[in-house]
């Protein structure tokens, strides 16, 4: 820190003054802040633009050993293949390997920002190697776009958080070591060291929010307020430190409402404060590999599942992301379009009971254990059956009678979207056991008996 004249305390950070001066030392520094050194492998994801060919460089003159750089090919302007050649030319220039990886943007609601931007992270967290750090060149200015942006939107506390430094991404990590930095410390940097960077038109298209917001709403902000793009920079830096205190917080809440199985425990939930309900279903889903949730979306989902269906069931979808699955006081993430049943089974299973392919990616194992499962002696002479319910199907349950399977089910608590996939395991005509949920108890093993407990793994 330094302080702007003797005897005062307004104080800034070095990295975000515009005489900083990027350079190769720069980004050691701002690397070994976030936890990243040579001993990383490296993915420099380099669009050709300026900010990413400065950043490549810079990054060059570490002398690193494990690193390498990808060029993301949108197909969205008829010049893509030449940039891609382009920016691999520029890297073998500086001794690194670098790929061109093709994507297909799809087109939602979300416009052709958003939707390029998805394309361009999906690939990337594709591409990238076990542990391995991905770099991208987002600088201040950029910071300053997406908070206005997301402002814009109406968002809270973490959308003004803007981009992190580093986080968790794909196998590995994802850093943006030149955050603080202006783009104009980058420009000077390619200029000095006359790196030929590549022109994308679709920049200066004003059509597009984030252009719009970087050639119009930025300038006037500075041409009033001159330190205003380092003020945006620093309300961010403030939002995301309030964030992560509250995250803590919102993180043993969703740990006190989260069962052992994962599931969403809707009196745990109900028992939070109104206004904690939000952030811990949005954490929780967060933490199931769910969507982000809008204000309206968390509102919507907290005023379906305050209503008790008479089922005691419901289907609450996410768009294609999946859906919400709610049977009783518990909710879970459904991952998909649609929820899948899984294909019917009927197969038999003859001692020593070897494991049982399933044909839906499960298989099923018999695991010995002392007073646990069924009991051997009780099955040793024979096979069994080993299947998925039927429609309308009973089985003989010994001092039950026949019982109706979708009852049995019921009672152990069983939601519907998993009872097609449940294995029904039988001597003969009668039922000894669900694999994972239950056991007959006249062919349980005695505390001092070997047994076998009916496992199912993915």
């Amino acid at each position: 820190m330094i302080c702007s004249r003797a005897g005062s305390f307004a104080c800034a950070s070095t990295d975000i003054l515009k005489n900083v001066k990027f350079s190769s030392e720069y980004v050691a520094r701002a690397l070994g802040r976030l936890g990243v050194d040579a001993s990383d492998e490296i993915l420099i994801a380099v669009s050709g633009g300026t900010d990413s060919l400065a950043l490549l460089h810079a990054v060059c003159g570490l002398g690193w050993s494990f690193v390498r750089a990808v060029h993301i090919n949108h197909g969205l302007q008829p010049q893509a293949g030449a940039w891609g050649r382009q920016v691999c030319d520029a890297a073998a220039a500086m001794g690194v390997p670098c790929e061109v990886v093709a994507v297909t943007v799809v087109r939602t609601k979300s416009g052709p920002e958003a939707d390029a931007r998805a394309a361009r992270y999906r690939a990337l967290a594709a591409y990238m190697r076990p542990r391995e750090v991905v770099m991208t060149a987002h600088h201040a200015n950029d910071q300053a776009e997406t908070v206005l942006l997301r402002l814009m939107r109406g968002t809270g506390p973490a959308g003004l958080s803007g981009m992190a430094a580093i986080r968790p991404f794909g196998a590995g990590r994802l850093a943006r070591p030149v955050l603080d930095l202006p783009k104009a410390a980058l420009v000077a940097y390619a200029a000095r060291h006359a790196l030929a960077a590549v022109q994308d038109p679709s920049n200066d298209d004003r059509r597009y929010a984030r252009n719009y917001v970087r050639h119009v709403l930025i300038p006037a902000i500075t041409a009033r307020w001159p330190q205003g793009l380092y003020a945006i920079n620093r309300a961010a830096r403030h939002a995301r430190a309030d964030t992560d205190l509250l995250s803590q917080y919102v993180a043993r809440d969703v740990a006190a409402c989260t069962a052992p199985g994962g599931a969403l425990q809707l009196p745990a939930l109900r028992a939070l404060g109104s206004a904690v309900q939000g952030p811990v279903v949005r954490a929780w889903l967060a933490g199931r590999g769910g969507p982000p949730m809008s204000e309206a979306k968390v509102a919507e989902v907290l005023s379906a599942l305050a209503v008790v269906p008479r089922s005691r069931r419901q289907v609450l979808r996410l768009g294609p992301a999946g859906a919400l699955l709610r049977y009783r006081d518990q909710v879970v993430w459904e991952p998909g379009a649609e929820v899948a049943p899984g294909g019917p089974v009927r197969e038999v299973w003859a001692p020593p009971f070897a494991d049982l392919a399933l044909g839906d990616g499960r298989r099923l194992r018999a695991l010995a254990g002392l007073g646990q499962g069924i009991a051997v002696s009780r099955i040793a002479g024979g096979p069994l059956t080993v299947a998925t319910r039927t429609f309308g199907q009973k089985v003989f349950v010994p001092g039950r009678g026949h019982r109706d399977v979708k009852r049995l089910l019921q009672e152990m608590g069983i939601a519907p979207w998993d009872r097609p996939r449940v294995i029904l395991i039988c001597a003969g005509e009668v039922l000894i056991a669900v694999a994972d949920h239950w056991v007959c108890a006249p062919w349980q093993a005695r505390p001092d008996e070997p047994g076998l407990v009916f496992h199912i793994e993915s």
